[in-house]
């Protein structure tokens, strides 16, 4: 098999540059030529993973950033490698064209070693198949070759399914196609649970009230939404769906709308506090994402508590005389005999026994 990629040691991991023939560094795309890496060097910054996913806050739609975060298992669930790989906005290549590419990289570790059993994506677009791209026709070829092999795939935005777009309709018939191959492979959107495993995974400098706090309800409304509209587009059910609330169509929502400049409404991603991490997000407080929409949610009802009395005895005050017998049955009264006790000396004792003596003798 031809290698269509080299590969570099990192400090943590490994950089690989996908096409070393013509992809360099170059000021158009700042993530050239290393498009993918590997073990610790595939961790980002909070600040860019809230870019790209829109995390916590709701979708950001970053139109020209893909990032892919990507896990591969054994046959018995063990991991044995991780990375990341991001588009190239150079030639316009998409990060699924670039990780499926035939002879690229992931091709080669998957002929290479025979027990990998597991592909699992994360990422904050679906795939697409439109001209120029054909990334789930790559995916699909990459299944075909490796019949053992099986892909799970989590999102966290919808790319291109919208009415508008001439293409959400070969995106579309695409995305069912691929869904077609269940069980062998699931389309599902990234929720609750999950969000923490790829913060404990792939993010650094993560804020620890970030780790612990609830789904928003802006962030769990898109990822209702994501899963319903997936069922739509695909005809199945998703596989992995944890979200707070049952799943349904929300009304008068629209995931994509503009945000309009200097809005109050928005809040920007958090950062951490009083932190020396060198791994701090490259953000301050206030800083504006352009494109990051106003995610509208509705606000779930909540049943007020009700106030329940509960008729219970009142503690008996000590103070006053309690009666046996209304506490305890069949009992009788009982006769308190105090007994004491005096303590008589050695010398007393002998001065007894003398005045007996004497009184013997008398």
């Amino acid at each position: 098999m031809e290698n269509n990629f080299q590969e570099f040691s990192g400090y943590h991991g490994t950089l690989i540059n996908p096409y070393p023939y013509w992809l360099c560094s170059n000021q158009d795309c700042p993530k050239c030529p290393y498009h993918i890496k590997t073990g610790e060097e595939s961790r980002v910054t909070y600040g860019e993973f809230y870019e790209a996913f829109g995390f916590p806050y709701g979708p950001t739609v970053p139109e020209n950033k893909q990032l892919i975060f990507f896990e591969l298992k054994n046959v018995s669930g063990a991991v044995i490698q991780k990375g990341h790989v991001t588009n190239c906005l150079r030639v316009s290549l998409h990060a699924e064209s670039i990780l499926f590419e035939l002879n690229g990289y992931l091709d080669s570790l998957l002929y290479r070693y025979e027990t990998v059993g597991y592909i699992t994506l994360y990422s904050n677009y679906t795939p697409c198949n439109e001209y120029d791209h054909y990334c789930i026709s790559k995916m699909y070829d990459l299944l075909m070759r490796y019949p053992q092999t099986r892909l799970d795939i989590y999102f966290s935005q919808l790319y291109h399914i919208e009415d508008n777009i001439s293409t959400s309709i070969w995106n579309g018939e695409a995305l069912k196609s691929l869904a077609g191959l269940w069980s062998r492979v699931t389309l599902n959107p990234i929720s609750n649970g999950i969000w923490q495993t790829i913060l404990y995974t792939f993010v650094k400098g993560v804020p620890s009230e970030t780790l612990y706090q609830p789904i928003l309800p802006a962030r769990a409304t898109a990822d209702r939404y994501n899963a319903h509209m997936i069922q739509v587009i695909t005809g199945i059910k998703p596989y992995f769906v944890d979200v707070p609330s049952p799943m349904h169509k929300p009304q008068n929502i629209n995931c994509y709308q503009e945000l309009p400049k200097n809005n109050i409404n928005y809040i920007p991603a958090p950062q951490p506090q009083n932190s020396s991490n060198q791994y701090a997000p490259f953000f301050g407080a206030g800083t504006h994402f352009p494109g990051a929409p106003v995610f509208p949610f509705q606000r779930e009802e909540v049943s007020k508590p009700k106030n329940i009395v509960r008729h219970i005895r009142m503690p008996i005050d000590m103070s006053e005389e309690m009666k046996l017998g209304t506490f305890l049955p069949n009992t009788r009264k009982i006769n308190e005999v105090v007994i004491t006790e005096n303590v008589i000396k050695e010398k007393d004792k002998d001065r007894k026994k003398k005045r007996k003596t004497k009184k013997g003798k008398s």
